[in-house]
């Protein structure tokens, strides 16, 4: 799921206010941001400056705000200070559309600055391969969630806009495994054969079918039989006047399983036996939190933030540590985690292109120690969701069905892929 969209003049990314609950007492980076928006909107141009500084000195990784500052170093007649930044940009391995801005114009005839767009373009150049393992033709959903039951080969499907889950079998028949009007959208599964058991988390979103504002910010973990697809118990989110969305879960060794929400700043939990979720940990740190994982041995909970990178919760003191990015790269933008033979396999589909990234971890899984590109700007690597493991291959959708509905409320269908690729 991708909560984002610029704002205001310059590409700024914009993040749901209400993403966070409650202001810390330092400034954040948005607030920094807004403040940044609103100067460039006032043409004061070295207020701007200093914002886009302080916005950039809180998330270093960020291409948008360099972008902003580039752009407002450009504005207030720094050129060569701009094109330093440009130049770090570029050292993110991403890529944005510079030479259509018009704050960057001074720039566009220094030889500098076409080599940076030679860079850029260098940046997203197709790299890796993946293999097609299905393809869907006509779908007319949201496919969001993925996961694979060895026991029966068969792989599950979370759709958002049809409020069900599908079931692909091994020789692609495509059927309806659970649909009940008590499902939300569904997102993120999770097999548990040990309680015969497909976890689902679900939340209602104006993308899903037969949504209406009643509904608004209701959410829930969903319990179904693994046999026969029956809604055996959904257990809610507690009403708390906030907006809720539950998008992605894993479960836990010792069966616990745990639950982001990319609304409120709250990673949930189900403890075995439970009937009722409860919060492991809220934070100010959450900005949109994504995708999850766990790393060593199950006691380190490893969160996809989209504005704030990564986030590893130790499950024995609750003790979060926000992960600084690694030189010369980006942890924004990503959504779902995998792990992969003690790494971390993403999704990162907050850039453009969109692309699948290998992160490595000390062991103490405190410092990400490098972040490699695994696979980019290959045919049909879009609009991605989540991953999961088949036959221990790594597997991701492809052509999901978000950018669809993005551009209308009622697309016509269109093809949806499951991929695999190579994380060695």
């Amino acid at each position: 799921m991708r909560p984002i969209g610029p704002i205001g003049p310059i590409a700024l990314f914009c993040f749901l206010a209400h993403c966070v609950s409650a202001a810390p007492s330092d400034p954040t980076h948005f607030d920094h941001r807004r403040d940044a928006v609103a100067a460039y909107q006032a043409k004061d141009y070295p207020a701007m400056l200093a914002a886009c500084e302080s916005a950039l000195a809180l998330r270093p990784d960020s291409a948008r705000y360099l972008f902003n500052l580039a752009s407002a170093q450009a504005l207030t007649a720094q050129p060569d200070a701009a094109l330093a930044t440009l130049n770090r940009l570029a050292d993110l391995g991403v890529s944005l559309p510079l030479a259509r801005s018009a704050d960057l114009a001074p720039l566009h005839s220094r030889p500098e600055f076409a080599a940076i767009l030679d860079r850029l373009a260098a940046n997203i150049a197709p790299r890796g391969t993946v293999s097609k393992l299905r393809e869907l033709p006509d779908v007319s959903g949201i496919l969001e969630g993925l996961a694979w039951r060895e026991k029966t080969g068969d792989l599950f499907l979370g759709d958002v806009h049809a409020r069900c889950v599908w079931r692909l079998a091994t020789d692609g028949t495509l059927t309806r495994f659970a649909s009940s009007p008590e499902l939300f959208g569904c997102f993120g599964l999770v097999v548990d054969e040990t309680r015969d058991a497909l976890w689902v988390a679900t939340a209602a979103l104006p993308e899903m079918s037969g949504y209406t504002a009643a509904l608004k910010s209701r959410a829930a973990l969903a319990e179904l039989s693994l046999t026969t697809g029956e809604l055996r118990r959904l257990l809610p989110v507690p009403a708390d006047d906030r907006d809720h969305v539950l998008g992605d879960l894993t479960l836990a060794p010792d069966g616990t399983i745990y639950l982001t929400d990319s609304a409120a700043p709250v990673i949930w939990q189900l403890a075995p036996g439970a009937s009722a979720l409860t919060p492991l940990c809220e934070s100010t740190a959450f900005a949109s939190l994504q995708g999850l994982a766990l790393l060593n041995a199950g006691r380190i909970l490893v969160v996809a933030d989209y504005a704030n990178g990564l986030h590893a919760i130790d499950l024995a003191t609750r003790a979060i540590n926000s992960l600084p990015p690694p030189p010369r790269a980006t942890l924004l933008g990503l959504d779902g985690l995998l792990v992969h033979h003690g790494t971390l396999l993403a999704v990162q589909n907050g850039l453009a292109p969109q692309r699948l990234v290998r992160l490595t971890l000390n062991p103490a899984a405190d410092t990400i120690t490098a972040l490699d590109v695994l696979a980019v700007a290959l045919p049909g690597l879009d609009d991605l969701t989540l991953l999961t493991l088949v036959a221990g291959r790594p597997t991701v959708i492809a052509g999901s069905g978000w950018s669809s509905f993005e551009k209308s409320p009622t697309p016509p269908p269109h093809a949806s892929r499951i991929l695999q690729f190579s994380a060695e």
